[in-house]
């Protein structure tokens, strides 16, 4: 848990505390609205709100922040500010700024509940890490204005979705695509989410046709989401990206942000499970890859550092870029971070106990894709079987796959979630 001390410096002093739960928790959080009113106008009579955030360093506070002006004459205010500007600071450093929320962060800011009441009022949804912040509030003239901020319980990321409004088209496609469970599990994962009005240009009737045909609608909708990591915009480079369905899609930063043809008009909207950036069109999957081996294309992710380094330790590089077939069950970092502590260290320093551990994970001499995967057992590269399952998702011993079908040169890759451990 987080203390977090807020402080409102401008006629007044108005110190308060407000607990949080770590973000991936589904406690309850107080949330509280803090605010202070003053005169603000261009320059020199700006009205500054003081924050102080404090905790551990590992992880965030979602606060909204929000200047309010036009909306205070229905209050009996005779000189309301006019488009009061609100910019966050840490230090000297801007944090972030916005005077036209519905711009930026509109999805967000709505799926809060606390957007403004006028769209000429500004708001910022910041994610804050312990330290001191200062909130500058300014109007393009004088004026009376409120500076307001909300410490906010977190929400999933399909929650998000249905709260924001504007994605009724995605969050009806989910459910008809029986896709809603794993979307809100623990994650986690990165959608690229298109809104109602993205969905709007496709052709007449292409979304009541792939309503019916949820194979082909599945596999669009995983075509938007990037499973066992969060891709935040700050990480966002050139580089292709393996969704969830196992295709490549090609981000660039020429032009603005864009995935394949759409446009990211919204980024690190950020959920308990997930990251949200919203999308101006429905993205559409091509032929999925099959250039690189299974190494080369774990290597080109990103996700699997660890998975990379232990096969690397175990002399297995040259097995799995060989001839196969092979079926990789690929556990990304996150599910080695789920070891114990040092196990991992112990592990690279253990060959045979290695090797035989990420044989485990292999089918060798068959390309196992999801299409064929049924329940039972599977007889793995190192000799012992595994269990597959298709009750409630499909899972190999107690690891649930979260992406498939990853189309490789040599083989085919499912991403799991888990490190499986073969029978003692």
């Amino acid at each position: 848990m987080k203390t977090l001390i807020s402080s409102f410096l401008s006629m007044f002093l108005l110190v308060g505390s407000v607990l949080a739960a770590d973000h991936l928790s589904p406690d309850p959080v107080e949330v509280r609205n803090l605010s202070t009113r003053g005169l603000v106008s261009p320059g020199e009579g700006t009205m500054i709100t003081g924050v102080a955030v404090e905790g551990d360093g590992s992880d965030y506070v979602p606060v909204l922040f929000r200047g309010i002006g036009p909306t205070l004459a229905d209050f009996g205010v005779t000189t309301p500010a006019g488009n009061p500007a609100i910019t966050l600071f840490r230090g000297g450093e801007v944090v972030a700024s916005n005077d036209d929320w519905a711009a930026t962060q509109a999805s967000a800011i709505r799926a809060t509940g606390f957007a403004p009441g006028n769209s000429a009022e500004s708001a910022i949804l910041a994610h804050l890490v312990p330290g001191t912040y200062t909130v500058h509030l300014s109007g393009e003239h004088a004026g009376v204005a409120l500076a307001e901020a909300y410490f906010l319980e977190e929400k999933s990321v399909p929650q998000n979705l249905i709260d924001a409004g504007n994605f009724t088209t995605l969050v009806a496609a989910v459910q008809a695509a029986g896709l809603l469970d794993t979307l809100l599990g623990p994650g986690p994962y990165t959608l690229f989410a298109p809104t109602d009005e993205a969905f709007g240009k496709l052709p007449a009737g292409t979304v009541e046709a792939l309503l019916n045909d949820v194979p082909t609608l599945a596999n669009i909708l995983l075509y938007h989401v990037v499973w066992g990591r969060e891709v935040m915009a700050a990480d966002v480079s050139t580089n292709p990206v393996v969704m969830a369905n196992g295709n490549v899609a090609s981000l660039s930063i020429e032009d603005g942000v864009k995935i394949d043809n759409a446009t990211i008009t919204e980024v690190d909207w950020m959920g308990t499970n997930g990251t949200i950036h919203v999308i101006d069109t429905v993205i559409l999957p091509g032929d999925a890859p099959g250039g690189q081996t299974i190494v080369e294309n774990l290597v080109a992710q990103g996700n699997f550092t660890t998975l990379v380094a232990a096969v690397q330790a175990a002399g297995l590089v040259d097995t799995l870029n060989g001839a196969g077939p092979f079926t990789l069950f690929a556990p990304t970092d996150a599910a080695f971070a789920k070891l114990p502590e040092g196990t991992i260290e112990t592990l690279l320093s253990d060959v045979p106990t290695l090797s035989d551990i990420l044989l485990y994970h292999v089918i060798s001499g068959a390309k196992v894709e999801s299409s064929a995967v049924s329940a039972g057992n599977v007889t793995m590269a190192n000799g012992d079987n595994a269990t597959l399952s298709t009750d409630g998702g499909v899972k190999i011993n107690d690891a649930n796959v979260t992406g498939v079908d990853w189309q490789s040169s040599n083989g085919v890759i499912h991403i799991i979630d888990t490190v499986i451990l073969p029978p003692m």
